[in-house]
């Protein structure tokens, strides 16, 4: 029986330490400086679309299909937790992108069509104005990530640590555990689902490792009545309603909110963007809202797997998986790696997500 750190609270992280206890293990830790909910962790900060769109990436986009087949699954299992909507439209893109975007999804197996303005006007009535045309995703998810992670953690039965991890029990091409700020904790594998953290962490063990963030802003009104029955995703906005009847409003999809220079006069303004494009009468306020930074690898695929050092040689004892979108790969990404763990078989779905694989070198 093994012991398993998790470094990282996240719903990637949670994912590792849930799929992780299905196993016969003997202890399952997670470490993490943020707990589910807060802030600082970029799972409370996202959106929460569950979807299969990539641009032209096969190999991602079957992973992230994948993970839309398995997410209603998941949900059943873990009980009393559920997506707030199913369905999702887009219209981000002009016309002849839109088609080409939406017919390279449906030949990858994508449950998607072209919807025209006819039928978007009556799934989305309260929209004052609908564009001539949008994709609709049938099997595209909206879920509360928070919440979901915690109920994933629970589940686990894990013990869960909110502590800084300084850094790795290092011997003999293996990694034997972690230390904290606090104490030295032993384990049998480490896995690194640290987001952003991870840098720093690798470096430790001479690992030089890249990624970008980008900072998203989501403005979260007062409790609605319901006014968005799917998440849209249109030109210079996102937006959809929670299971509390909050909106969720961004600017446009993935767009960098680093430039704005007082984050709570932009929230107000897509608060008052939003009322602008609904046909609501009562006045619609800010309730609050989030900022958050997104971990991407360079190349923007995940980083999932095993670490070599200089030599070419595996690492024993440590995994990595870090990636973007989590709320949408992390279910499959702790399921099959943790199989990859226990069982030593790589998944043919994470063949294209070794992590030093263009984005990865050795510090000299």
């Amino acid at each position: 029986m093994k012991k398993i750190v998790v470094i990282g609270g996240g719903i990637v992280g949670a994912s590792f330490a849930y799929h992780a206890s299905q196993y016969d293990l003997k202890k399952i830790t997670i470490l993490t400086e943020a707990l589910p909910g807060d802030q600082r962790q970029a799972t409370s900060n996202t959106w929460g679309w569950v979807n299969g769109y990539t641009n032209n990436d096969r190999r991602y986009a079957d992973f992230r299909l994948a993970n839309l087949d398995y997410w209603p699954k998941l949900i059943q299992k873990l009980q009393n937790i559920t997506h707030t909507s199913k369905g999702a439209f887009i219209w981000d893109l002009d016309e002849k992108d839109l088609h080409q975007t939406i017919a390279k999804h449906q030949n990858w197996g994508h449950s998607v069509k072209i919807m025209p303005q006819g039928e978007l006007e009556k799934n989305l009535p309260e929209l004052k104005k609908t564009p001539v045309m949008a994709g609709f995703g049938d099997n595209d998810l909206a879920v509360e990530g928070p919440k979901v992670t915690a109920h994933l953690i629970e589940k686990s039965g894990c013990e869960i640590q909110q502590t800084k991890v300084t850094g790795f029990v290092w011997d003999d091409n293996q990694v034997r555990g972690v230390t904290t700020e606090k104490e030295i904790i032993h384990a049998d594998e480490t896995i690194i689902a640290a987001g952003l953290g991870a840098p720093n962490l690798l470096a430790s063990i001479n690992i030089n490792f890249e990624m970008e963030s980008s900072m998203g802003l989501l403005a979260y009104t007062k409790p609605l009545p319901l006014l968005l029955k799917y998440p849209i995703t249109g030109k210079d906005f996102h937006a959809r309603q929670d299971n509390q009847g909050r909106l969720i409003i961004g600017g446009k999809f993935d767009d960098d909110a680093s430039k704005e220079k007082d984050f709570e006069i932009a929230a107000h303004k897509l608060v008052q963007d939003m009322a602008s494009r609904l046909n609501y009468n009562n006045t619609m306020t800010l309730d609050y809202f989030t900022i958050g930074s997104r971990p991407l690898p360079m190349d923007y695929r995940p980083k999932i797997g095993r670490l070599k050092n200089k030599m070419g040689e595996e690492i024993k004892g440590v995994y990595l998986a870090v990636m973007h979108s989590g709320i949408t790969n992390a279910p499959l990404a702790g399921k099959l790696g943790i199989a990859e763990i226990i069982q030593g078989e790589r998944h043919p779905l994470l063949s294209s997500f070794t992590p030093q694989q263009d984005t990865m070198s050795e510090i000299a």
